[in-house]
Order: C-alpha cells, then structure tokens, then sequence
C-alpha cells in the first residue's frame, strides 16, 4: 500500500538521479564527485522515503481509529452525562436491530429450505401425473390446492416480519369467519369423506385477516391428519375450539410443538408437514394477543384451542 501510494515521488527521484549520472558520464566529471553525488541522493531519498513512511503510518492508524473507535468518555456534566446515556441507548438499540435482523436472515433461510422441499412434492406428483397421463381433474385440483397454500404459507411469514405490517382491530364475527376457512377446505372435505361441525358465535375486536391465518393453519392440519370422521369447530366467547378424530400428536412432541421447524413424528412420518403451520400460528397469536393450546391423544385425535389473554 505504502509504495503503490509514493509510487510516482519515488519514480521521478529515481529518473533524476540516472539523469544527473549521465549528465556526469557525458561530462566526464571525475569519478569521485559522482559517488558523492550518487551518495547525497540516495540519502535525500532515503531520509524522504523514512519521512513518508511515518506519515503514511500515522495516517493508516488514524483511519483505523475512526472505523472501530477505543474511547473511554467520562461526562464532566450533567449534560455531558445525558448525551452519554442517549448515545448508549443509540448504540443498544442499533445492535439489537441488527441481531434481529441477523435471526430474521437465519431463519429466513431455514424456512426457504424447508419449503422448498415441500414444494417438490406436489410438482412430483404432477410431473409424474404430466409423463403418464393417468390423473383426474380432482388430482391436479389437489396438488396445485397444496402448491397454493405453501405459497401462501411462505408469503404470509415474509408479510409477518415486514416492518410496515399493519394490524387493523375491528368487531369480527367469529362464526362467518370461520365458515369462510372451511369453505376454502371444502373440496378436500368432500374428496376424503369427512364431516365439518361448526357450533357457536361470538364476536372478537381482532385483526380478521390474521385471524383467518390461524384458522387456516389449524384447520389445515387437521383435514391433511384426519382420515375418517371429521372436524368439529366450538365457538365461545372466550375461545374457538378446533377438534379432529385424525391420528393425534405424541406427547412428547406437544412442548416443542410450536418451534420454528419442527414436524415432529408424524411429520417425518408421513412427510407432510413443513413444521411451518404451526409456528407461523404462534407467531401472530402473540401478535394479536391471543392463546393457542393443544391437547392430543394418539390415534384419538388433537383438539386446538384458540384463546384471548386476559388482560392484568
């Protein structure tokens, strides 16, 4: 760096010292005074290039001073002390933005690379049906009714960390809602021969929109794990209850449940799950003030109970 900088100063110094040695060589000046020309210069230049060297150093250590400042302020005021403590509180909250963006980037990645290979099911399945040519009309409403709610899946958890989301509180009606989510999952009722109960009403002040979400998510979960039977949806004024006959949740599984991630074993077992659903239903409950508990029994099947905190 230091000679790429003094590359042109050193260079002209140089042309001009040959130049003096032949100025010397073609006047036929004695030997002598040409060393001790040669000797003076290459003094004048080493002693220069010593003096910018030092510069070139102090300038460097400067710079690195100001990139990753080492100060230790001590206020001598009272004011002196209250821009320390704002500038402090600048500092905190800068580097937690910048460790939530840095979780956000990791998780970010985890759940592409999840969904990504969820999505090569259906695509599969509907390349496989493409090259033999033995599918229905129901088959590809079913795989592409799946590729449209993993994208949606993806879209709505990118929407939920954007920083200009915005939650609008209204007076919802809870059963019109509901009955609005099951209506999405009709054909998928009917293809598997199952029931859809919906008891109750009552009227939240919520976000409909993200309240929809969960619903989706919930209920979703419980027509992809229920084979026979059907859902039953309990609506009160303080909670909606979600119950299925499917082939339920281990115990064990329960507390890790909403985990960004995590399938558990019936998951892995019949490679459905993006361990997304759930999560994503955690996330925005929280944001909205809301409960989520689940109750399950193997082969029985799994009961959600979507609450509102109570306020202290």
């Amino acid at each position: 760096m230091f000679w790429r900088e003094n590359r042109l100063v050193f260079s002209s110094i140089l042309a001009f010292i040959a130049v003096m040695c032949v100025t010397f060589y073609l006047r036929h000046v004695p030997l002598e005074i040409l060393w001790s020309a040669l000797l003076f210069g290459m003094t004048v230049l080493i002693v220069f290039t010593l003096y910018r060297y030092c510069q070139f150093r102090r300038r460097h250590a400067e710079r690195m001073h100001q990139l990753v400042p080492e100060v230790d302020l001590k206020a001598e005021s009272s004011a002196e002390a209250d821009m320390l403590q704002l500038l402090n509180e600048q500092k905190n909250y800068y580097e937690n933005k910048l460790a939530r963006v840095k979780q956000f980037d990791e998780e970010l990645t985890d759940v592409v690379s999840i969904w990504s290979h969820q999505m090569k099911v259906p695509l599969s399945v509907l390349d496989l049906m493409g090259q033999t040519g033995d599918f229905t009309t129901d088959d590809v409403k079913e795989q592409t009714f799946q590729l449209e709610n993993y994208l949606d899946l993806l879209l709505n958890h990118l929407r939920l960390n954007h920083q200009q989301t915005d939650y609008r509180f209204t007076k919802v009606p809870l059963k019109v809602l509901v009955q609005s989510v099951v209506r999405k999952f009709a054909p998928v009722f009917i293809r598997k021969n199952l029931r859809v109960q919906i008891d109750g009403d009552a009227v939240w002040t919520t976000d409909e929109k993200w309240l929809a979400l969960v619903l989706e998510q919930i209920i979703s979960n419980s027509v992809k794990y229920t084979k026979r039977g059907g859902v039953v949806i309990t609506i009160r004024p303080d909670g909606i209850q979600i119950k299925d006959t499917g082939i339920g949740i281990l115990k064990e599984d329960l507390p890790r449940l909403f985990d960004h991630g995590f399938t558990g074993y019936n998951g892995r077992r019949f490679q459905k799950a993006t361990g997304l659903g759930f999560f994503l239903v955690k996330e925005v409950a929280d944001r909205l003030s809301l409960t989520v508990h689940v109750d399950s029994t193997i082969d029985q099947g799994t009961s959600v109970t979507i609450g509102q905190k109570k306020s202290s």
